[in-house]
């Protein structure tokens, strides 16, 4: 069944989808869509939605809100089992991943015995990490639009959000920021001691998260990987390549 995943390439919340798609060996296309112009979205989701990801898979639309895993996971878990996921049909804002966990992972993206520590570092990790690393990204990514209007409208979405020459001062502070992103991720380098993943032996949807935030501030070789972290560096490596068995 073709699977179809509507995108941002660069973006820290798309980055994760198509690195757990890989390591799960799930052929897919990727649909790179403009950061201007969200119409294709739009239509496809029939004005339900405009970010992304959107994940299209055997007629079926998956994005945040979209309440799909859910019905996957009614579909598939027993109505007697004594464990179901306490996720099912919460709004976590992460639709995509579990579905893909539901229909392809077999449950190792998010395992339950792991689901109370990942509901607190997901969304730690989408936002006050996501948050600290996406400007020094964004200070490369914009002038770089080859598109004049993409590039404005990118633009003036990023100033109405975070202030008129936002880009600009986040240029200007670009070293006192990184130096506070490499601290933000100092404990995640020492969750790597002794394991090579964030919670044991293999990946959970975890890591895959904090891979898109570090591919994303590493994209096109724009920002070097933070230094002084030499676990996580040798962790992203791994997050690179990985296969699940």
């Amino acid at each position: 069944m073709a699977v179809l995943l509507y995108q941002l390439p660069h973006s820290p919340y798309c980055l994760p989808i198509t690195r757990a798609l890989g390591a799960l060996g799930v052929a897919f296309e990727g649909v790179d869509i403009s950061n201007a112009d969200r119409s294709v979205i739009i239509r496809l989701t029939h004005g339900a939605y405009y970010q992304v990801p959107v994940l299209a898979h055997d007629g079926t639309l998956v994005y945040d809100g979209s309440d799909v895993a859910a019905e996957v996971t009614r579909r598939t878990v027993p109505a007697d089992s004594a464990a179901p996921p306490p996720h099912v049909g919460a709004s976590d804002g992460l639709d995509v991943p579990r579905y893909i966990d539901r229909v392809w992972g077999r449950g190792r993206l998010f395992p339950l015995e792991h689901e109370g520590v990942q509901a607190i570092l997901v969304p730690h990790i989408e936002g006050e990490i996501e948050g600290a690393t996406f400007k020094l990204t964004d200070v490369h990514y914009v002038p770089a639009i080859a598109d004049l209007v993409e590039r404005v409208m990118t633009l003036r979405h990023k100033e109405r959000r975070f202030g008129r020459g936002c880009v600009d001062q986040w240029r200007t502070d670009h070293v006192a920021m990184s130096a506070r992103a490499a601290t933000l991720l100092v404990p995640f380098d020492a969750m790597l001691i002794g394991q090579p993943f964030l919670l044991g032996e293999q990946p959970v949807y975890a890591d895959f998260a904090l891979y898109g935030v570090l591919a994303n501030l590493t994209y096109n070789d724009w920002n070097p990987f933070p230094p002084g972290l030499p676990r996580l560096a040798d962790w992203f490596a791994r997050m690179k390549t990985f296969r699940f068995a």
